[in-house]
């Protein structure tokens, strides 16, 4: 535009060079058609940074001798540029300036750290927990006891009556003098009968473990030997002298082992064992020795078992880690029914 405006002029211009007063009066409507042109081709242009447009408007362009006329060059024009001119100068930046609005902003908080897993390695040793503060296991050696509960019973050992006929003894009894098996004839009419009460049985030599369950209660076990049994019983095979129980226990009582006096406790028991016991009869050889009362006396034993349930009840004095026993016991057993109580003496110690 400002190309098209300086041609047309241009011979005007030319025409008027000669003339310095004309050039006066050309000089105000060529700036102002200048100005026009350059206020058109400002509004199609993009928009230049604030910072070029103030250095440019306070800057005035000079006109160079590169006009068709050498005397043209020498006025000045204020506010336009030449044609084929650059607005900006040699060594700005074309660049839009810093915004400071933008520096001015807070920068991001950096990212959460992420979170740290910790291996089953590395991670603390659970706190050791704290002992007991009474002793949770319990050996004990014990010895113990037995008797036997007699009922009445007639003709124990095989007799004969008046008419000679033979009858055989109780079931569970073996009669024996002092050679063995009594093989000697026993009168059926009188004698040779077992008075109801309570007759000594076999020894037992026992050793046990017992665990406390919390502050009242043991679970254990005892395993032992009998002796003093009878050698065997008629109709019955060898006897057997293990003793194998399991037992669970209850103490009475807050915190009972946490007290130095006497610790009364009750125990139910079961398991394997057999009990013999021995009683005297009066015999007669027969009707004769009967009516003279000739008599004799043998041994009778007895079996009972093989099984057996039982239930104790004790005291227990404690003296440091140790803590004598003593407690009465009734037992049932079975398929030789019989009812056996018994006397324990134990020592138990603590850990």
């Amino acid at each position: 535009m400002q190309d098209e405006l300086l041609y047309r002029h241009a011979p005007s211009m030319l025409g008027l060079a000669r003339n310095p007063r004309a050039l006066r009066w050309l000089a105000l409507p060529l700036a102002l058609g200048l100005t026009h042109a350059s206020l058109e081709s400002s509004a199609h242009a993009a928009p230049k940074s604030s910072k070029s447009s103030k250095s440019k408007k306070g800057k005035k362009k000079q006109s160079t001798g590169g006009s068709m006329d050498d005397n043209a060059g020498h006025d000045t024009d204020v506010g336009g540029t030449a044609p084929g001119t650059s607005d900006a100068k040699p060594g700005e930046s074309s660049e839009p300036p810093p915004n400071p609005q933008a520096e001015g902003q807070a920068k991001p908080p950096p990212p959460a750290p992420e979170p740290k897993i910790v291996e089953v390695d590395d991670a603390p040793p659970e706190p050791p927990s704290e002992p007991s503060p009474f002793s949770l296991n319990w050996l004990s050696v014990s010895v113990q006891q037995n008797l036997l509960i007699y009922g009445s019973v007639q003709g124990v050992c095989p007799s004969l009556d008046d008419q000679g006929v033979e009858h055989a003894g109780a079931a569970g009894y073996s009669c024996r003098d002092a050679d063995g098996v009594h093989r000697g004839t026993v009168y059926g009419g009188g004698g040779n009968e077992v008075h109801g009460g309570l007759g000594l049985a076999d020894l037992r030599f026992l050793i046990g473990y017992d665990r406390m369950i919390g502050q009242n209660f043991t679970l254990g076990a005892r395993v032992g030997i009998a002796i003093l049994q009878s050698p065997a019983v008629t109709g019955t095979q060898a006897p057997m002298p293990v003793h194998a129980e399991a037992r669970f226990g209850y103490y009475f009582g807050e915190s009972p082992f946490l007290n130095r006096g006497l610790r009364p406790y009750v125990i139910g028991a079961a398991g394997l064992a057999e009990i013999d016991g021995k009683v005297q009869v009066v015999y007669y050889k027969d009707h004769v020795g009967y009516q003279n009362n000739q008599s004799g006396t043998l041994d009778v034993w007895r079996k009972t078992g093989s099984w057996f349930v039982a239930a104790n009840a004790g005291l227990s004095y404690p003296f440091g880690n140790f803590a004598v026993n003593l407690d009465l016991r009734l037992a049932f057993l079975f398929p030789y029914i019989g009812f056996a109580p018994a006397a324990t003496l134990g020592l138990g110690y603590g850990f």
